[in-house]
């Protein structure tokens, strides 16, 4: 069995989003939902006892609806608490450019926490391909080089093409040549991408945002598909954490009278192949699924996975 926890906020949030301290409340809550009642500090350094820590965003779509800079301030207090130190922490995304429109500040320096695309001066990509199946690619220095471990803190969202953009897809910002593995679905690719080797051993958490969800239009922001879900997706897991994603994605589909993914001619097949190849569950039989509600006064209990 693999874990998830989604964690929402009891009340509808503004649809402004989340603050800071909202995030850090949600992530108390999940993280210890995680295992079992384990303060997050003692969660987190189980999971990254030492080293470097990178936390890979999604910020295709600038301010818009990108990895919200206050859930990666959040998890930054996080893993301090946990005793990593601040400049260990390292921020990161494909482009320079894509970091700065979805409002973050670039820091590359030892001083402070670092945030870095892969097209900083002294980063670029490995010298050597690394492989799996029908992918070949260069994969960036900062996973290869110059972190130990990483947070995958993506954004929920409906995908043009692969049907879902969650976790596993974004990991397409770790290669230099994600345009090739876009065919059918992204199926294999985006199970054999992040079977690469820097990609399996450094992987630890998914933190998924979901406050706002986008179920149809993606991956580009769409207003008019969104609906303010409230919450976050946690798992050690990678297809897990998506598989739950895509459950979510699925039902406000149906909701808003929209096909299932599959009858829209973009089934995600690529957890049934990441799942073959070994690196988590699809089968939601087999996902122990916790679903928490917190109120404004910070308490949390069990709740639904939807209204």
């Amino acid at each position: 069995m693999s874990k998830v926890v989604v964690i929402r906020l009891a009340e509808k949030p503004d649809v402004s989003g989340l603050s800071e301290e909202q995030y850090r409340t949600l992530l108390y809550h999940g993280l210890s939902a995680l295992s079992d009642g384990k303060p997050s500090r003692q969660v987190l350094s189980d999971l990254m006892p030492r080293g470097v820590v990178g936390m890979k965003t999604n910020c295709l779509t600038g301010r818009f609806n990108s990895t919200p800079t206050v859930l990666i301030d959040a998890l930054t207090h996080l893993l301090i608490e946990a005793g990593i130190k601040e400049n260990n922490i390292v921020i990161w995304e494909r482009s320079n450019r894509e970091l700065t429109k979805a409002g973050f500040a670039l820091n590359a320096s030892s001083f402070g926490r670092r945030c870095l695309g892969t097209d900083t001066n002294g980063v670029g990509y490995s010298r050597e391909f690394y492989s799996c199946g029908e992918v070949n690619s260069l994969v960036s220095k900062v996973l290869t080089d110059l972190v130990d471990h990483n947070i995958n803190v993506p954004i929920l969202k409906d995908h043009s093409i692969a049907g879902l953009s969650g976790g596993i897809k974004n990991m397409f910002g770790a290669i230099h040549n994600p345009n090739k593995y876009h065919l059918t679905n992204c199926d294999p690719y985006a199970a054999q991408v992040i079977n690469l080797e820097p990609l399996r051993t450094k992987q630890r958490l998914t933190v998924m945002d979901a406050v706002r969800v986008q179920y149809h239009g993606g991956p580009g922001f769409n207003p008019k598909h969104v609906v303010m879900y409230g919450g976050i997706v946690i798992s050690a897991d990678p297809v897990a954490a998506d598989s739950i994603g895509l459950k979510i994605i699925e039902q406000y589909r149906a909701q808003n009278d929209l096909p299932a993914l599959w009858q829209d001619h973009r089934p995600v097949k690529y957890l049934q192949t990441a799942a073959k190849l070994g690196l988590g569950i699809a089968d939601e039989s087999r996902i122990d699924l916790r679903t928490i509600h917190v109120d404004s006064n910070g308490s949390s209990k069990p709740g639904e996975l939807f209204p």
